[in-house]
């Protein structure tokens, strides 16, 4: 199975990405001996204290999502994790370079042979530099033990981004863990919206139904294969 006993590196720009997009998947992995860290590049608040990205209020919002988030983690048995507090939708007034080296250094320590990130059919500007960064971190080289990676839908930004569609490639049967998927979205009270809004509890069991009749199963995840390399080791 490409995930048993497989070290994964799950690059998010925020915390509640990793949950919407790869939840079940982790869930699961973790259960096949799989070791997972994920690295949040942001904070995913502060954009909603315009131009007061740094009073106390906002502080606070974002000390909220990390406790919802160390909680939804748990949840999926990850105990892994680290957090970064780059502004929320500012990933673009950096240099990319810099979320590169943050993305470069996690994957020297900690030494993952797949990556999950997002995808780049978004309209969140962090969900693109995450994506865009990861693929520049992870291009290949001589030294490289990245096996595989795979980028993922977020729900709400991915939904709005009408010109292109996220088109996935792979199907991850998520049946048995969606419960624990939905237990640990619910941690992410704040992040959580009235249907028929996507980010929303029906939302999410509809998304994963249809990625599930895409795919012949009852629930799924849907992922796009970015790039595999067969090291021999891969489909062991």
């Amino acid at each position: 199975m490409i995930f048993k006993n497989k070290k994964i590196l799950v690059i998010s720009a925020h915390p509640d990405d990793e949950t919407i997009g790869c939840g079940g998947t982790l869930y699961l992995a973790q259960k096949m001996g799989c070791n997972i860290k994920v690295l949040f590049l942001g904070e995913g608040v502060s954009t909603r204290f315009p131009n007061k990205e740094n009073s106390d209020k906002s502080k606070k919002a974002k000390k909220i999502r990390e406790n919802e988030s160390k909680k939804a983690l748990s949840i999926l048995n990850i105990k892994q994790y680290k957090f970064s507090d780059r502004l929320c939708t500012q990933f673009d007034k950096f240099p990319i370079i810099d979320l590169v080296r943050e993305i470069e250094y996690e994957i020297n320590q900690f030494k993952p042979q797949i990556i999950f990130t997002h995808c780049d059919n978004e309209t969140n500007i962090d969900h693109v530099y995450a994506h865009n960064a990861t693929m520049i971190a992870c291009r290949p080289t001589e030294i490289s033990q990245i096996e595989s990676i795979f980028s993922f839908e977020t729900l709400c930004s991915g939904n709005y981004y009408h010109r292109q569609k996220f088109n996935p490639n792979f199907y991850s049967d998520i049946t048995k863990s969606y419960s624990q998927k939905l237990k640990a979205m619910k941690c992410y009270k704040n992040e959580i919206r009235k249907y028929p809004h996507p980010r929303s509890i029906k939302g999410l069991e509809i998304n994963s139904r249809y990625r599930g009749m895409q795919s012949g199963l009852e629930l799924a995840e849907a992922f796009r294969l970015e790039r595999a390399i067969n090291t021999n080791k891969l489909f062991k």
